[in-house]
């Protein structure tokens, strides 16, 4: 083994040109695929990290009948005194209640289709951080009647700013349609564009108090001291609390869109990587099959004077190996560097702000990171696209027939 090793290194640099553009196709190869998936993975985690940390938390509890209609009056059981249990948990850093409805906001000459959404707003900045995703303003301040929060973008559409009155109209406890006048106390900016125009902040006892369900919510939003503890916990909470009326759920299960990115860009993920080592492949596999047809006469030669067929199979795939791991490993360690370096200085995305937002993608500036496991897994999979992409060439040697190998004109 010891010689063949030596044979096969000693065979990949005859063509010392051949060989270094195939390692530096695959440098090049490795190292964009390095750096994209060190963008993705981190405008993944920013998003996730945005979502949970600004809007849904790590556990919700609805009434499952408000998760299929969204009625108003479909509250949860004993909602105050689950919330309060809750909150007396060592594992919860944070929890609050909400009271949500479909409605339509208005004012002096335009109207726009909202999500209400009443909070404790104590605990709601606990929980989501929304007094500090404030651009002007106030927080909802308890001296004004019906104090409300828009998002920047509704109030550019509704063409008012804070102090201005809006109407906001929606569907009461018994269906009837609640109008009521609300004042602007604060603009906030969201991570989604989609948000910032349709989800509208209410003091919850103005909300529940004009709906006439005082004291009730639709939705208790948990988050976690610990996120590891996340299965554990919400096991716990399943077994105290869950019942035909109370639904209790991980942000993934209750929130379709985030999951749905998630497994998106996971996906894409992993077809990037398939398709440069597919390219990487046939690189590999014309460069083998050029250098067996130039050897022919020679490994002709070797397999008469006794070398077996497996040991001239296991030659070829060695030096695919070789060529496929040096590659590999000169793009990994520019790659590593680079993302090394981006991460310290940072990669500016503002070009693509507004499409970036639409996903969920709140900052202009990223700061790459790849987990070691991926660059792990890149490293196999290479390795394993060498010994596939060499066993056709390795096949093609074993065909040839000693005799006529060496009897054949160079």
């Amino acid at each position: 083994m010891k010689t063949l090793l030596k044979l096969a290194w000693r065979n990949i640099w005859r063509n010392r040109t051949r060989s270094l553009v195939v390692v530096v196709s695959l440098a090049i190869g490795i190292w964009a695929t390095v750096i994209i998936l060190a963008l993705s993975d981190t405008l993944h985690s920013e998003s996730l990290k945005d979502a949970i940390e600004y809007k849904y938390g790590h556990i919700q509890i609805q009434n499952p009948d408000f998760v299929k209609n969204e009625k108003l009056a479909l509250t949860i059981p004993n909602g105050e005194r689950i919330l309060g249990e809750i909150s007396r948990d060592k594992e919860v850093k944070a929890a609050t209640a909400r009271t949500e409805a479909y409605g339509i906001i208005a004012s002096a000459g335009y109207s726009s289709n909202i999500i209400l959404i009443g909070v404790l707003p104590g605990a709601e900045e606990k929980t989501t951080l929304l007094k500090s995703r404030l651009s002007s303003g106030d927080y909802l301040a308890q001296e004004v009647r019906n104090p409300i929060i828009l998002g920047e973008k509704l109030a550019q559409k509704l063409n008012v700013k804070t102090g201005n009155k809006v109407v906001l109209g929606f569907e009461g406890k018994g269906g009837e349609l609640i109008s009521s006048t609300f004042r602007i106390t604060g603009l906030y900016k969201a991570p989604q564009t989609r948000d910032e125009e349709m989800l509208v902040y209410a003091d919850l006892a103005d909300v529940t108090r004009l709906a006439g369900i005082e004291g009730q919510y639709n939705k208790i939003v948990i988050k976690l001291n610990d996120p590891d503890q996340l299965a554990p916990y919400l096991a716990s909470l399943k077994a105290r609390f869950s019942g035909p009326n109370v639904l209790i759920r991980d942000w993934r299960e209750a929130n379709a869109d985030l999951e749905l990115l998630s497994n998106w860009i996971d996906q894409m993920d992993f077809i990037v990587t398939i398709i440069v080592l597919i390219a990487l492949a046939f690189g590999i596999l014309n460069t083998m099959l050029m250098s067996i047809l130039e050897r022919y006469k020679e490994l002709g030669i070797l397999m008469a004077i006794g070398m077996n067929r497996l040991r001239v199979f296991t030659m070829i795939v060695m030096e695919t190996t070789y060529l496929s791991i040096l590659g590999g490993a000169v793009g990994m360690a520019i790659g590593f560097i680079t993302v090394s370096i981006l991460n310290y200085s940072g990669v500016n995305l503002s070009l693509f702000s507004d499409a970036l937002s639409g996903w969920g993608f709140s900052s202009d500036v990223v700061y790459p990171l790849l987990e070691t496991k991926v660059y792990v897994m890149i490293t196999v999979l290479v390795i394993l696209t060498a010994i596939v992409t060499s066993i056709y060439p390795a096949i093609k040697a074993l065909m040839l027939k000693p005799n006529e190998a060496i009897s054949k004109q160079n």
